[in-house]
């Protein structure tokens, strides 16, 4: 019982000096952490405390001054942190510009089996730009049977290569027309 509630004490240490760090308290961990009941407990030790370290000036930043109630900075933080996270993500894969209706082929690391890499080639009928949850759905169509559509995360790390064989002008963002025709009808 006293793992769990260690490893909650010390994620939300980490979530508050997150926070404390880019600006978003006004009082200081051990003033935070003095609470109430130990206040009650030694109400001298809590005075003491107290009177060695004031707590830190708050200075905010031009960006938090702009946002008013605690809300908007908290969103605020979260936009901030989701672009240093797809920046990271951007630098280290490699992936080259499409959009809709270009003709794709990915190789993807199979999870089982870390050797096996499987190829899928299809038409990007969507692509959905949601910062570092940004995914593309992808259409492959066999023979004369039913075609087979699967939606990849853009940063997902089992896409090992990522090819654009062709790149044809579309005038929608979303092809799910596509989905009635043949692969006769595709290729025209």
């Amino acid at each position: 019982m006293a793992a769990p509630a260690a490893q909650l004490e010390a994620s939300t240490r980490t979530l508050s000096s997150l926070i404390s760090l880019r600006g978003f308290t006004q009082q200081s961990w051990a003033a935070q952490a003095a609470t109430p009941s130990a206040a009650a407990q030694a109400p001298a030790a809590a005075a003491a405390a107290a009177a060695a370290s004031p707590p830190a000036p708050w200075t905010p930043t031009r960006e938090l001054q702009k946002r008013k109630t605690l809300p908007k900075r908290m969103q605020h933080l979260l936009t901030t942190l989701e672009l240093e996270r797809e920046a990271e993500f951007s630098a280290a894969l490699q992936r080259p510009d499409f959009g809709p209706g270009d003709v794709i082929e990915l190789k993807l690391a199979v999870p089982e089996n870390k050797r096996r890499v499987t190829v899928f080639k299809g038409i990007c009928i969507a692509k959905r730009n949601r910062s570092v949850r940004s995914s593309f759905t992808l259409r492959n169509i066999f023979g004369g049977s039913g075609g087979i559509e699967r939606t990849f995360p853009l940063y997902s790390p089992h896409i090992t290569e990522m090819k654009v064989l062709e790149s044809r002008r579309v005038r929608r963002a979303k092809l799910y027309y596509l989905r009635e025709r043949t692969a006769k009808e595709y290729r025209t």
